[in-house]
């Protein structure tokens, strides 16, 4: 080969590498190489560093699988840098028409000042590709930047005149939640931004926003129409991946700036010096997820990405873990208005319109000062209710009388491995289960009727039932919507024919909004004031009456709130949703207990019933103890049985399992 050949080939080389285009890099690693942050709108200027729970949503955007992508976001993310940056990345990589949608027109324009022409003077890459408008005729302005290959206008949802005579391949709605409800005269904003993107292949919808309110905030359907994806921690302790969740912060009495994550498989109390080392350890899944089984299934991944993320994973110095729950402290005594806030923007969420729920400190103020254990001279007989979970059963005897009034006997919490029925907690229970409760008349009264959740490890539950006259035990399990207390019990095991055993176990369905609306409301109730005391005035029907618990069983007691919410159809429906914080196993127990009552007879008990009950336990003359008008039923007129201190049963309860 001649020196000239070996000169001309090396021309060549050079000249093919001038020409080369630039190498196609997703959005994260674009961002990291080209990206820089400006003085005017962030606390630390300079080059771009994603962080670890940023990646995920950032390189869906410039996944070729993915056609739109939806974040329910908290306050304290980055996610504004994170659109900044997608807006770079398609002038300087893949040229074209793009679209942001703000609120309204002059937010269109303060995000234009404030975070694009900053963007555009800072970052190397883009600064000769967008010329800075200099006269009045500029074709650059404050909504509208041309640059080779394509376009960048902004809009405000309240106008409908930017959404009109325009195609783009890329639209970006920033804070849909702050839309009006229409643009113009001429519908939804976000389905007039979709109509602009039909005519490329390749498109691009990105919707991002902090929630407003439960069944009306566009970002919460967005999120729900997509695949749902939350970003996954893993335990320090244990490694189990897991969602950070508010309701698993706990702190101290009066701390919460010393507030620690309880880990969900392990129990384990993570401190927040993990937090960083879990965030970097983290990945994106999609839904459905076992934390939320309550949450909308997702519908089939057809190229919409949806994510949830909120300040708990931020780095942000201002979204410690005891900084998130100190603002929480502060906003539930500010307010409802104060708690909204914090629900929207500190966590995320869709804040839902809540009915009222008892406070606990005033049931905890009015605690009487009877014995833990012990009946005092109103309760005729005993149920309890037992919630099961992973690592321990929580249970309640309650005590029930006349009118429907109740007491809390004996609360408490079984530690142990449930799935273990030889070596859990369950011989404590058989314990309690066989123990008796002096009442103040010197019977010993015994549980007539548990009743325990077979909603978590059922095939245990179902296993310890069965040991028992179902006349004692039963199994039972929520359902939301039911009309009815306590429904018909169904099978529960099926034979190799998919036909239930005559004496498979069985499940009771309890209603547990019939429940918690009959419980709340007797909660509410005042009790007589000092002076009728004394002069022996009774208690209001259904009264509830508490020994010296903790603060901690008052708190779980009240831990749902009644939340109401559109429906797919359009109309007001309500639900019980626990409280940001709150546990409500003892709320659960106390359902079940009433559940069992009910099976037992206190919604049918007639004054013979009573009758005999009172003479059993040596009561001759019942006190009064509520406000009710005289029976007009007669009494039953069945004998009362000799061999136990209650009255007869229906057949259907003591058949066999």
């Amino acid at each position: 080969m001649t020196m000239l050949s070996i000169e001309g080939e090396a021309l060549f080389e050079r000249a093919r590498r001038a020409w080369r285009p630039p190498p196609r890099l997703n959005l994260s690693d674009w961002a990291e190489e080209h990206f820089y942050l400006s003085a005017e709108s962030a606390a630390e200027p300079g080059r771009w560093r994603t962080l670890p729970y940023q990646r995920g949503i950032m390189d869906a955007i410039t996944d070729p699988l993915v056609t739109q992508v939806s974040v329910m976001k908290s306050a304290r993310i980055g996610y504004t840098k994170c659109i900044n940056a997608t807006v770079g990345y398609y002038i300087h990589q893949d040229p074209c028409p793009i679209m942001v949608v703000q609120p309204t027109i002059e937010d269109a324009a303060g995000y234009s000042k404030e975070e694009i022409a900053p963007m555009l003077r800072d970052c190397p890459t883009l600064r000769d590709l967008v010329p800075e408008p200099k006269t009045r005729d500029s074709e650059n302005t404050i909504l509208l930047k041309r640059f080779p290959g394509g376009s960048l206008s902004l809009v405000g949802a309240n106008s409908a005149r930017g959404f009109r005579r325009v195609s783009r391949k890329v639209v970006i709605f920033d804070e849909t939640d702050g839309y009006p409800p229409s643009a113009g005269s001429e519908g939804d904003q976000i389905q007039l931004g979709i109509r602009r993107t039909e005519y490329y292949w390749d498109r691009k919808i990105i919707a991002g926003s902090t929630p407003t309110v439960g069944g009306r905030s566009r970002i919460e359907q967005l999120f729900n129409a997509g695949d749902q994806r939350r970003y996954y921690v893993p335990c320090p302790h244990c490694g189990f991946m897991q969602v950070l969740v508010f309701s698993r912060f706990k702190w101290p009495k009066n701390r919460p700036e010393a507030a620690i994550y309880v880990c969900l498989e392990c129990g384990a109390e993570i401190e927040h010096d993990d937090k960083r080392r879990m965030v970097q350890g983290g990945e994106w899944r999609p839904g459905p997820h076992p934390q939320f089984p309550d949450a909308p299934a997702p519908p089939p991944f057809t190229g919409h990405a949806s994510f949830h993320i909120w300040a708990a994973y931020s780095f942000s110095p201002n979204a410690t873990w005891g900084q998130i729950c100190s603002e929480f402290v502060a906003a539930t005594h500010a307010g409802p208005e104060h708690l909204k806030t914090f629900v929207n923007t500190g966590l995320g969420e869709p804040w839902q319109d809540r009915g009222e729920a008892p406070e606990w400190e005033r049931l905890y103020a009015r605690r009487e000062s009877y014995q833990l254990g012990t009946c005092p001279s109103g309760v005729r007989f005993l149920t309890a209710g037992v919630d099961v979970q992973k690592d321990r059963l929580v249970y309640e005897v309650v005590g029930w009388g006349r009118e429907k009034c109740s007491w809390s006997i004996d609360a408490g919490v079984l530690a142990g491995d449930t799935s273990d029925l030889a070596a859990g907690p369950w011989a404590q229970l058989e314990a309690l289960l066989a123990r008796t409760f002096t009442h103040e008349a010197g019977a010993e009264l015994p549980i007539a009727m548990l009743a325990i959740d077979c909603g978590f490890n059922g095939q245990v539950v179902h296993g310890w039932v069965r040991k028992h006259p179902i006349s004692r035990v039963i199994a039972v399990f929520g359902k939301a919507k039911a009309l009815m207390l306590i429904g018909v019990p169904s099978r529960v095991e099926v034979r190799f024919d998919g036909r239930a055993g005559k004496k498979s176990a069985k499940a009771w369905p309890v209603g547990t909004d019939t429940a918690k609306t009959e419980l709340y409301g007797w909660l509410a109730l005042q009790p007589p004031g000092a002076e009728a005391l004394a002069e022996g005035r009774p208690y209001p029907a259904g009264f509830c009456h508490f020994p010296e618990h903790g603060e901690e069983y008052f708190r779980q007691l009240t831990a749902e709130q009644l939340v109401s919410h559109r429906s797919a159809k359009g109309y007001t429906v309500y639900g019980w949703e626990v409280i940001p914080g709150r546990e409500n196993h003892w709320l659960d127990t106390r359902v079940y207990a009433r559940a069992a009552a009910a099976l037992v007879g206190l919604d049918r008990f007639r004054e013979g019933d009573w009758v005999a009950i009172e003479k059993n336990l040596g009561i001759e003359r019942p006190a009064p103890s509520v406000v009710s008008a005289p029976k007009s039923e007669p009494p039953s007129t069945g004998p009362a049985r000799k061999t136990s201190w209650l009255p007869p049963r229906r057949d259907w309860l003591r058949r066999n399992r």
